[in-house]
């Protein structure tokens, strides 16, 4: 008899607003129903050549922005956990890319704060912001989408430059495209 399928509930650290750990870990929903301040890594793939960002659109489904444009790649950090091995996991885990290490470059962290969804969806998030330069765009037929991702697109950086320079990757919270 198989055995039921069990949801795995995903832990985050809380920092505090300063972006240091408290301790505590709670679930991903109650991090964000709290407002509690947590960590994610999202990653940028520009390929040099086109100088074009490599954009991902979010399912319908997510909890936070769906059906929106997103960066490449991005995802929270799990209790206990730090920044180096989750850009590459995360890229792996989205679109079935395996890069090495070398390949990210960590070029900022940037503190987002807002509340979406009525209320309900409070993200106060510090992102470590990690680069991968390709001198072309990486062929579409090298991705394996996760099903909840339902397109990917390339465009120009400096169409992305017109939006806001302190905002400029939070694609996600405009429909951009």
């Amino acid at each position: 008899m198989a055995e039921p399928y069990i949801e795995q509930v995903e832990y985050l650290d809380v920092l505090t607003k300063t972006g240091k750990k408290t301790g505590v870990s709670k679930p991903r929903g109650d991090v964000h129903r709290d407002g509690d301040y947590h960590k994610a890594v999202h990653v940028w793939i520009f390929a040099e050549f086109t100088q074009e960002l490599l954009l991902q659109k979010r399912a319908d489904c997510k909890d936070s922005w769906p059906g929106l444009w997103d960066i490449s790649s991005a995802g929270h950090i799990s209790a206990g956990n730090s920044s180096l091995i989750k850009p590459q996991r995360e890229l792996q885990e989205e679109l079935g890319v395996i890069l090495p290490k070398d390949a990210f470059e960590l070029i900022f962290v940037f503190l987002e704060e807002c509340v979406t969804n009525n209320g309900k969806f409070i993200n106060n998030e510090y992102s470590d912001v990690y680069l991968v330069t390709t001198l072309e765009p990486i062929p579409r037929e090298a991705f394996t989408l996760q099903e909840n991702n339902s397109k990917l697109a390339c465009r120009p950086a400096s169409k992305l430059n017109q939006i806001s320079s302190s905002i400029l990757f939070i694609l996600f919270i405009c429909n951009l495209i």
